[in-house]
């Protein structure tokens, strides 16, 4: 493999020099993925390249590490700044107005690309949802109240429920060819005849390190095996989200911290 990438790379470099289209090699990085990755050094010609241990790919801050730490802090950090922008802007906030700016200016930065990088570390599970929390307490009327009574009260699901529901979502369009993807490279359907519930069971794949068991394409098998058949057999996107939300309406506000 090593050999591979390095012959890709001279490659690359023949390719941008008979077409005059050089490469900027100092903004070129090499990032190890993997405990047993020997960090092999790689060059562009006679340069080499510099490795990194975080990198920054369309927004999501991917680790060596694959757990995404930086991304939650980064994630956290913007959705708060324009938390305290909004609690700055508004002198009275009120049932109707937080549910809509949060919606609109904080919560897509909670959960952009959240199918890559999910959360499954519980400080950040914690940390993510503390947003959410500190903003449904700038409703006065509901502000003494426990939190999962101020987001029935706010019509806002948690994050967590928010993350599940999302993974659902997309694996329903991989199924159903509703995204460009191939399915067999995410997932495997069962095929025994005494299999009980829908007929879209996913076989789990063996996962040893809790890097994969959180993986997309592992974490979400028991919770999609686990729906009715009522729920997958909806006929478009817009009615699996509907029965999806009715199905799980007695979990919408509750908080569930994974391991």
């Amino acid at each position: 493999m090593i050999q591979v990438l390095q012959s890709d790379l001279d490659a690359l470099s023949d390719w941008s020099e008979r077409w005059q289209l050089p490469f900027n090699r100092d903004k070129c990085k090499v990032l190890h993925l993997g405990r047993r990755n020997v960090n092999h050094v790689y060059h562009m010609r006679d340069v080499q390249l510099i490795q990194t241990s975080v990198e920054k790919d369309l927004g999501v801050h991917v680790d060596c590490h694959l757990k995404f730490r930086e991304q939650a802090a980064a994630a956290i950090s913007k959705a708060s700044r324009i938390l305290a922008v909004i609690r700055r802007s508004f002198s009275v906030i009120d049932e109707t107005t937080l549910p809509l700016l949060f919606r609109a200016m904080v919560r897509p930065h909670l959960e952009y690309a959240n199918t890559v990088w999910g959360p499954f570390n519980r400080n950040d599970q914690k940390r993510i949802e503390r947003v959410q929390r500190r903003a449904t307490r700038l409703v006065a009327s509901v502000r003494d109240r426990p939190y999962e009574e101020r987001l029935r009260v706010l019509k806002l699901p948690s994050l967590y429920y928010r993350r599940r529901r999302g993974d659902m979502i997309t694996v329903y369009q991989v199924l159903r060819q509703g995204v460009d993807v191939d399915a067999p490279k995410f997932f495997s359907t069962a095929t025994s005849s005494t299999t009980r519930g829908h007929q879209l069971k996913l076989l789990k794949p063996r996962a040893v390190s809790r890097v994969r068991r959180n993986a997309f394409s592992v974490r979400v098998i028991n919770e999609w095996n686990a729906l009715p058949p009522s729920v997958i057999d909806a006929p478009s996107i817009n009615a699996f989200k509907a029965r999806l939300d009715r199905h799980w309406v007695h979990e919408m506000y509750t908080i569930h911290i994974n391991d």
